[in-house]
């Protein structure tokens, strides 16, 4: 059996390679005509700055040569075995959407390209650059070998403000202190321009609102080897608006705008507030919401700052769909001053979302889980909104040789409560931040019923804050966290595992949780990488110590202090979720992701609870286990097995996927998941539970390949996964890979899992 699978894959080998192979790439490129593989740039000897300028001239290099997925021209190979057509089947996706036309040396014009690249030469300061171009032909391709002689770079020797005595050039001058133009700073295009805009940025927040960067000039004295003298210097025909600064006349707040009524605008009754005047016919929102968030006020000199800070914070208020500022000149104020209007058009106060997601194996489970959330914005009238969330999930087994059917259900609730202030027992100064702090109350309860094992309930709340010090970093901090769990309906049969394993009957105590917790997540998908973002978030809990001051200790050995009569628990749980996409081409994007989380109980506790665990498997973790099937380690109970319940104190997971985008709205995926969960001591009775440097021969391994539709709006996804390693079985018969049999009904029923989702998994 092994040698027929071994020539069952030697024989799909061949069959690629020989579709490969055969594929004739110039097809389509003219007899006299060659395939341009791209540019090439050499130095005649050894340069400081060649990265610099390989890395400048290469990125704005035109045209540029197929792509390649994973160093094969992949959809040149397409458009070559494929040809024109206008009927949309296989060959029109090969030769129109996936393929690509070949890229001809006849394309690329080396005498345009050298005059440009001297000119991006200039633009980084090598004044007396030179470049030679030559082609280099092989048989039916060719490449471009641009060799530089950059000589010397010119840097800045001296820069010279503007010194007459004008209130536009003295207020330039004064901004000489922050300059980017420094002695030996290179002389490049890009350093001039921030330079202007720097400059200009200063001005405006000095109240220059009229004033733009074109306004400026830069004289250099070039005469001077390798040196730049220059000089900052106003053009002449600069506006008389231009010249002046402004202050706010008067500053209006519309903040239940519409453009139907815009006819009528100016005709509504305002209030007058401390500095600013508010228009709201309904009214939604109190004049307190804007008084705090609003940074231009009244009689205030114009400031860029002032002003971009106000309308960031409106729209980190989460309360209006379209924001628009005005600014006109004040014809009836005595000096130049602006009068500003500020449209906000808010949300539907109310909005509901519903989402699905279900899984199937093909060993007679099945699960589903509803998750409705809806969203009332506004209830207070100051920028606060309300969430309510409930979920429902349940799974069955649908069949069962022992004639065993039940439902194991899951039911959820929460009311979280935003409102865009810091609730404090102390004053603190209001930073000048874009983000608006935010206080968050929440409040929730959960129903477990499993009919072969428990019923669990619990209750929790929180208190805390929620805040970002800048556009990548936010804050999350819980200082109050309360929960109360409370397992019953213990089944005999559940009750004889515990009773083998009484760390994990303390588990599920009926106990309090009572500590704080702090998350700081970091995310870049706003800086415009074009290849690499990223995403971190780090948590840290810890519970019992404050409560451990206002309890009595014990009145026996052995026994646990209680908080009301009921246990509490004393633990610290940290964890970390890094992410990384690459975004290798426009179709392709590859995601790794790393979890890693730790808990520790002490005092009070000998293990975690059980709510507080961590659970691994399901559609956003190891796709082709069940989530709580796998684990601890390698130990596995057929009964919690089956149940779903398996949990553990440490975790570590690792999800790789690449994800193409085949056409528009539809994507494909191929994963591998790999990670497992284990308690910090091996409990008695769970021989392999344990943590111990063992842990990596105990990863479970899956891959699968997935389908998504992605709508913008909405994401359904698809994920077939089969298991690689099993860390259950013995250590020598663990990876399963060789057992793979898709044609067995058998083998499907016992590994394939499907996966049905929304969004995507990370």
């Amino acid at each position: 059996m092994p040698g027929r699978k071994h020539s069952l894959k030697l024989i799909i080998a061949s069959i690629l390679l020989m579709l490969v192979s055969s594929c004739n790439i110039y097809r389509y490129v003219p007899e006299k005509d060659f395939l341009f593989t791209g540019s090439r740039i050499s130095f005649d000897s050894k340069n400081k700055n060649a990265s610099e300028i390989k890395s400048t001239l290469l990125s704005r290099m035109w045209p540029l040569p197929n792509k390649k997925i994973a160093l094969i021209p992949l959809q040149l190979m397409s458009y070559s075995i494929s040809k024109p057509t206008e009927k949309k089947f296989i060959n029109y996706f090969l030769h129109e959407k996936f393929g690509e036309a070949p890229v001809l040396l006849s394309q690329a014009n080396p005498a345009d390209m050298r005059r440009r690249m001297i000119a991006q030469m200039h633009d980084l300061g090598f004044l007396n650059a030179r470049v030679y171009d030559s082609v280099i032909i092989s048989k039916r391709k060719a490449l471009i070998n641009f060799r530089i002689v950059p000589f010397e770079r010119y840097t800045i020797d001296t820069l010279i403000f503007p010194s007459d005595s004008s209130r536009l050039s003295k207020a330039i001058a004064s901004t000489s202190g922050h300059t980017l133009l420094k002695r030996g700073v290179p002389f490049t295009v890009d350093q001039v321009k921030s330079e202007r805009e720097r400059i200009d940025l200063e001005l405006r927040n000095k109240g220059y609102f009229y004033f733009i960067p074109d306004f400026l000039a830069l004289v250099a004295d070039t005469n001077h080897k390798n040196h730049v003298l220059t000089s900052i210097v106003v053009k002449p025909d600069l506006p008389a608006e231009a010249r002046n600064t402004y202050t706010i006349n008067n500053f209006i707040i519309y903040s239940n705008y519409s453009s139907d009524r815009d006819s009528v605008l100016h005709k509504m009754p305002y209030r007058q507030e401390d500095g600013f005047k508010h228009v709201d016919t309904l009214p939604r929102f109190k004049p307190v919401l804007f008084s705090q968030n609003i940074r231009m006020k009244e009689g205030d000199l114009y400031s860029y700052n002032n002003h971009k800070t106000t309308v960031q914070r409106m729209v980190n208020l989460n309360n209006f769909k379209f924001i628009n500022n005005t600014f006109t000149p004040a014809d009836s104020a005595k000096t130049p001053s602006l009068d500003v209007e500020l449209f906000l058009t808010p949300y539907t106060r109310r909005s509901l979302q519903a989402e699905i997601g279900a899984y199937s194996k093909s060993n007679n489970f099945a699960g589903t889980e509803i998750k409705l959330k809806l969203t009332n914005r506004n209830l207070f009238h100051k920028g606060d909104h309300v969430d309510v969330d409930v979920s429902g999930g349940f799974e069955s087994l649908l069949k069962s040789d022992k004639n065993e059917y039940y439902s194991n259900q899951n039911y959820a609730g929460s009311v979280n409560f935003y409102r865009p202030v810091f609730y404090l027992p102390f004053k603190i100064r209001r930073v000048d931040s874009d983000y608006i702090p935010q206080n968050r109350i929440s409040a929730g309860a959960e129903y477990m019923r499993k009919p072969l094992l428990y019923t669990a309930r619990s209750v929790r709340f929180s208190f805390g804050y929620i805040w970002k010090s800048s556009e990548n970093w936010e804050h999350i901090f819980d200082p109050l966290v309360v929960n109360l769990v409370n397992p019953t309906n213990i089944t005999p049969k559940y009750d004889s595992t515990l009773a083998d394993d009484p760390n994990l009957a303390k588990s599920f105590e009926k106990q309090f949780i009572v500590g704080g917790e702090y998350t700081l997540n970091y995310n870049n998908s706003s800086a415009g990488s074009s290849i690499f973002q990223f995403y971190n978030s780090t948590s840290i809990g810890l519970s019992g110590n404050l409560l451990s001051l206002f309890v009595k200790p014990a009145s026996t050995s052995g026994n646990n202090e209680s908080f009301l009569g009921i246990p509490y628990a004393q633990y610290l749980l940290a964890s970390n979720d890094f992410r990384v996409y690459m975004k290798l081409s426009k179709k392709i994007t590859w995601v790794n992701r790393v979890f890693f989380g730790y808990g520790y109980s002490y005092a009070n506790s000998q293990i975690m609870p059980y709510i507080k665990q961590f659970f691994i498997g399901g559609s956003n973790s190891m796709r082709a286990f069940r989530n709580g099937t796998l684990g601890p380690g390698s130990y596995s109970d057929s009964l919690i097995t089956s149940q779903a319940v398996q949990a553990g104190e440490v975790k570590f997971e690792y999800n790789s996927e690449l994800r193409l985008k085949v056409m528009k709205y539809i994507y494909t995926a191929v994963f591998t998941d790999v990670g497992n969960i284990w308690y910090r001591k091996e409990q008695p009775g769970a021989p392999g539970s344990g943590f111990s440097g063992n842990w990596p021969k105990e990863l479970a391994v899956d891959a699968g390949i997935g389908l998504r539709i992605d709508a913008n709006i909405m994401v359904i996804r698809l994920d077939l996964a089969i298991p690689l390693r099993i860390p259950s079985l013995p250590e020598n018969q663990r990876w399963v890979a060789d057992n793979i049999n898709i044609r067995s009904g058998q083998w499907r029923k016992d590994n394939v899992v499907l996966n049905i989702a929304f969004g995507y998994p990370f």
